[in-house]
């Protein structure tokens, strides 16, 4: 009996230490590799050249942009000058007609007890589509402004993004220029109110050399267009 004994827990500990062994020896499952070859990102960080403009100062000291704010300011003037004029005609017009619709309420209020009820009726009748018109022109005047000041706003628009493609083809030019000499990989662009760079090292910023390239281009185009302009005026 002590020998059965002892064969059922020599058992019992070979079953226990199964399951145990298929408990905790499970397959570990395999780091993730990684698909980006860590020697050429070494390889390439060795000979990665950046440097980065500040957009900001950039928009702050580009002669081209004074010009061109001073144009869309002009441009905004004129249309607001546009739509007011035109707001100025229709008002005035529907100002006579509303005067000529109260001239003939007085009127029939005058003259209505002393009439036929056949005229009394045209007069009236004669006053509502009278009426209808004055409503109608005061609709369509409103409509007519608001479509000329979105048609205005559209070229306002317009101009603006037209502008912007000016100084972003002129920035290109000049950095691909800049960038013979220099070889960087990446120019990048920091502002502080779009964000992007949180933290630059100063030394990278080639701002001024930007800023002075690009002035000195618009100096030279500014020259050329005034000796022309004399030219023309000879």
């Amino acid at each position: 009996m002590k020998n059965l004994s002892l064969i059922i827990n020599a058992i019992l500990a070979v079953a226990i230490a199964v399951l145990f062994y298929f408990q905790f020896s499970e397959k570990q499952p395999e780091p993730r590799k990684n698909k980006v070859n860590s020697a050429v990102i070494d390889s390439v960080s060795a000979t990665l050249r950046i440097a980065f403009v500040n957009h900001d100062s950039l928009m702050a000291n580009y002669k081209l942009v004074d010009d061109i704010r001073e144009e869309l300011e002009i441009a905004k003037k004129k249309s607001e000058r546009k739509v007011e004029q035109r707001n100025a005609v229709l008002s005035q017009h529907l100002e006579q007609m509303m005067g000529e619709y109260q001239s003939k309420i007085s009127e029939l209020e005058r003259t209505g007890q002393a009439m036929n009820e056949t005229l009394r009726n045209m007069k009236i009748q004669e006053l509502q589509s009278l009426e209808q018109n004055v409503q109608a022109f005061s609709q369509e005047a409103e409509q007519e402004v608001m479509m000329l000041g979105q048609k205005l706003q559209g070229e306002l628009i317009d101009l603006e993004m037209k502008r912007n493609t000016e100084i972003s083809s002129k920035l290109k030019a000049l950095l691909a220029d800049y960038n013979q000499e220099f070889g960087f990989s990446f120019i990048l662009a920091h502002s502080e109110e779009a964000g992007g760079i949180l933290l630059g090292n100063p030394s990278l910023d080639i701002t001024v050399d930007v800023v002075d390239g690009l002035n000195e281009i618009y100096d030279a185009e500014q020259a050329a267009k005034a000796e022309e302009d004399a030219k023309k005026k000879k």
